[in-house]
């Protein structure tokens, strides 16, 4: 994972180690982070405080390490669409930046942004507890809806991919399960439109899904939540090699052994999975895993594109994936 530092926001984030999470915002940095300094090197003689401390940072940092010579990155001025031109390992960096609409910016929810003095509390937010953690495995008997599940587990995001091949078998269990989760997984954003993508199954035995329906249906829901319409894919397929279900957002990526489909009507549990799992994309791990599967989606919808381009239905519209 990337992490990009003006060095006004390096020099707040540096003077920042009382804050209580400084501790393992900085190992997380050094463990897991390719670190990009949005300035020249011989600009830290105008820093001379930094000077020891970005060595001891670097020292042994298992991601990569340097500097901007010349044109920052994002441009400035920052323009609250600026994330539409990143490629994915940018879409899921985070920005740490010196910018005068940086603040407002970053309450659109879609990409991770700090201004000078918030570095520690928005890196924080990648940690999943007080143990400096990067998952959350949630015991599903013990949760009663995805309001549960998900909260304060929502991040930034541009773009919701889901691949749950029995999501929509059953459309008494929609409201409860896809549009419940939809709608936390939006929560964070606001005035701006999210792209989400479902890759399933295209009919399940007598049954297949009125598409339009469900199509307007999150449409309507997530206006209600961002202020605007999502664009929304379906990706249809006959067969799915593919087992494991997983919802993939810029930050985080969620995995069940399981369809998603875990309440019924009334709220009871109804799957036989055992855990839910949330992992957070500051762990390289996790991260690697995470841009594996959208290569894996990648590859779904180039061989679709092939043997059946009807497969793929509305919007086409993603940051990820290529239609």
């Amino acid at each position: 994972m990337q992490a990009y530092f003006d060095i006004e926001n390096l020099s707040s984030f540096a003077r920042s180690s009382a804050k209580e999470r400084f501790s393992d915002c900085f190992r997380m940095l050094k463990s897991h982070f390719d670190l990009i300094f949005n300035f020249p090197k011989n600009r830290l003689l105008e820093y001379p405080e930094l000077m020891m401390w970005i060595t001891r940072m670097a020292d042994g940092a298992r991601g990569s390490v340097s500097f901007l010579n010349e044109n920052v990155f994002p441009s400035r001025p920052l323009k609250s669409n600026t994330y539409k031109a990143f490629n994915k390992e940018q879409l899921s960096a985070v920005y740490l930046l010196n910018d005068e609409r940086i603040n407002s910016i970053a309450s659109n929810g879609s990409i991770m942004y700090a201004g000078v003095g918030n570095e520690v509390d928005t890196l924080s937010t990648l940690i999943k507890d007080e143990d400096y953690s990067f998952d959350r495995e949630l015991q599903i008997k013990k949760l009663r809806s995805w309001d549960e599940a998900l909260n304060g587990q929502v991040v930034p995001t541009t773009d919701i991919i889901i691949q749950d091949r029995y999501i929509l078998s059953d459309e008494s269990l929609y409201d409860t399960n896809l549009y419940s989760l939809i709608g936390n997984l939006c929560q964070k954003v606001h005035n701006t439109s999210v792209n989400i993508i479902i890759f399933t199954l295209h009919s399940f035995q007598q049954f297949t899904p009125e598409w339009g329906t469900i199509r307007s249906r999150i449409k309507s829901l997530v206006k209600g939540i961002t202020g605007q319409e999502p664009k929304v894919t379906f990706v249809l397929q006959h067969r799915m090699k593919e087992h494991d279900r997983i919802i993939f957002t810029n930050y985080q990526y969620i995995v069940s052994g399981d369809s998603f489909n875990y309440f019924d009507s009334q709220g009871n549990v109804i799957t036989g999975g055992e855990f839910l799992r949330i992992q957070s994309m500051a762990r390289n791990e996790y991260y690697t895993n995470a841009m594996a599967f959208i290569d894996r989606m990648q590859g779904n919808i180039n061989k679709l594109k092939v043997i059946n381009p009807e497969g793929i239905k509305f919007d086409k519209s993603s940051l990820y994936l290529h239609f």
